[in-house]
């Protein structure tokens, strides 16, 4: 599973996030939200990514799952390898790591536009669910 967030128009900004699910290297799901209307932070974007992924293998009872992320901050603090600074982020945290724990998953770091399918993927529906979110906004 792959994970993402996108930030437009700043930092905070218009966001969005997406999950793309795989099975034996075929795509089996995938889900992408919009953030708004109010502005957020890319950091946000990407923890809301994991947690919504997170809430489908959890109602789905899928487990033993490996999820990507290429957010460096995302993946330590989640892991607890780093510190939770920001307020908003702190309940993020918790429920990303309860169910990562509850689930028995896996989070792993990969690196961000590297041309990793899973990832680009997910980069490309976060983008995707922005681009639609703006044609819909300038229809009314």
């Amino acid at each position: 599973m792959y994970v993402d967030g996108a930030c437009r128009k700043g930092n905070p900004g218009v966001c969005s996030c997406a999950w793309v699910l795989y099975n034996d290297g075929l795509e089996c799901g995938r889900a992408g939200h919009f953030l708004g209307p109010e502005l957020h932070t890319n950091n946000f974007s990407e923890y809301q990514a994991l947690v919504f992924a997170l809430e489908y293998l959890y109602s789905s009872n899928i487990r033993n799952v490996v999820i990507h992320s290429d957010s460096k901050l995302v993946v330590n603090q989640v892991n607890q390898e780093w510190k939770v600074l920001s307020e908003d982020l702190i309940p993020l945290n918790a429920k990303a790591y309860g169910l990562l724990v509850q689930g028995a998953h896996i989070l792993r770091h990969v690196p961000g536009h590297s041309l990793i399918e899973g990832n680009e993927a997910a980069d490309k529906f976060c983008n995707k669910v922005l681009d639609e979110q703006e044609e819909n906004a300038t229809k009314i």
